[in-house]
């Protein structure tokens, strides 16, 4: 299919999903106009809203990604080999005290990836020439192991009943535990620490509520070892509307800037479509499908998204 049938049928898509959420707005407001919201979670987005003090919540999410195609530096579009990953990700959060949890990250991954090259002569020069040495052999396509551990939290430093509107300040740190590429495999760790900085901001306004995230991931490694890549800023913005006590359907859109050198800066911008299901006190399911839309020096991907969490 061209490109500019895709676009139309996304662009389809899209209208189609605003109309039908415009008219359930329109429609839900008569039937029960005084329903509150208690639900602030989205499919990717982190809310505002930390866990109550001694609260418990287990969450864990199955991911299934998938592309064939890439973005150049220019923008312009290009097959490439398939790329296919699996993530298995859980998170465990307790409630410190009033307005502050933590939680602690795993994950586990199976890639594939068959135009992945492991640069073994990355960083080296020729002493004959002075450029840098071709590394001309191809792979590993396959790999698969635990990922980093991460550490996070929230601080909830804003809360106002009267504005509905929460901020919070969310810190996590990965450390470089999980399993690594090689010659013979893909891996699953990044390889060096790195620490997120990101402020969450989450209002209500009737039955709609919305939450923007914006932050800045550091690598804490010199850029050789991180191959020039020096951070990403990111920005994440989503909206909800609370159909019923049960459902709420959500759009997210997500904007990432890698900064770097040696063709490591790249752009992604993707939307996301997904439900929130808060199936009583004790129980919420998430699903939603997440789309690349547009980048630069990044894989065009696919990903559906299977989350469920568990409350004490």
């Amino acid at each position: 299919m061209i490109l500019s049938t895709m676009n139309y049928s996304r662009a389809l898509i899209f209208s189609g999903l605003l109309l039908f959420l415009c008219y359930d707005a329109g429609y839900a407001t008569h039937v029960a106009d005084n329903l509150a919201i208690e639900e602030h979670s989205k499919v990717v987005t982190t809310d505002a809203t930390p866990n109550d003090p001694g609260q418990v919540e287990f969450w864990g999410s199955y991911v299934l990604q998938g592309g064939k195609f890439a973005w150049k530096s220019n923008g312009g579009r290009e097959k490439r080999g398939t790329y296919l990953a699996q993530l298995w990700e859980t998170q465990a959060t307790v409630g410190v005290c009033k307005d502050m949890d933590i939680g602690i990250i795993n994950w586990f991954q199976h890639t594939l990836d068959k135009e992945n090259n492991y640069n073994e002569f990355r960083d080296l020069f020729d002493s004959d020439t002075g450029e840098a040495v071709e590394d001309e052999t191809e792979g590993p396509t396959h790999g698969f192991g635990w990922g980093d551990l991460g550490v996070t939290g929230h601080w909830r430093f804003y809360d106002s009943a009267e504005k509905k509107l929460e901020i919070a300040y969310i810190p996590t740190i990965f450390v470089p535990v999980g399993r690594r590429s090689n010659l013979d495999h893909l891996g699953s760790s990044q390889g060096y620490t790195s620490l997120d900085n990101s402020f969450a901001f989450t209002k209500d306004l009737g039955r709609w509520n919305g939450t923007v995230n914006l932050g800045y991931n550091t690598p804490l490694a010199h850029w050789e070892r991180t191959n020039h890549y020096y951070g990403t800023a990111h920005a994440n913005f989503a909206a909800g509307y609370q159909m019923f006590w049960w459902l709420q359907p959500e759009v997210e859109l997500i904007y990432l800037h890698d900064f770097g050198g040696h063709g490591q800066t790249a752009n992604l911008v993707s939307v996301v479509f997904g439900f929130i299901m808060p199936l009583g006190d004790h129980l919420r399911l998430e699903t939603g499908v997440q789309q690349d839309i547009f980048g630069s020096n990044k894989v065009q991907t696919t990903s559906g998204i299977f989350s469920i969490a568990l409350l004490t």
